[in-house]
């Protein structure tokens, strides 16, 4: 899927995190890191209730794959070890990082 100046690749199979990771690196993207708030509600238009890995990690803090800060603190965590971040229609959620999801590569349109 194209919008701007990205194309968005939405998986089938399910994957934990960093093989979602490695899987993008290999296609010359990243997982997906949304850069404003219009891109993160039109990419939830075209999920559903299924989560979706998304380039977004905690160490001591959430931030994207790049090192950015997440902009907003509204991720849903109901574990200590849910160290990974995944998208869905409501939201962001976090996860184990070993647990099988599909997931959203992003990459800069040529």
């Amino acid at each position: 899927m194209g919008y701007g100046n990205h194309c968005y690749y939405f998986s089938l199979e399910k994957k934990n995190w960093n093989s979602s990771l490695e899987f993008c690196l290999a296609k010359d993207s990243h997982l997906l890191m949304c850069t404003d708030n219009q891109e993160m509600n039109l990419l939830k238009s075209f999920l559903n209730k299924d989560f979706y890995w998304i380039g977004l990690r905690k160490n001591s803090d959430w931030r994207w794959e790049d090192g950015s800060a997440l902009n907003t603190p509204r991720i849903i965590s109901n574990s200590m070890v849910q160290k990974c971040g995944a998208l869905n229609e409501n939201g962001l959620q976090a996860s184990s990082c070993e647990v099988p999801l599909q997931w959203v590569c992003k990459k800069v349109r040529l």
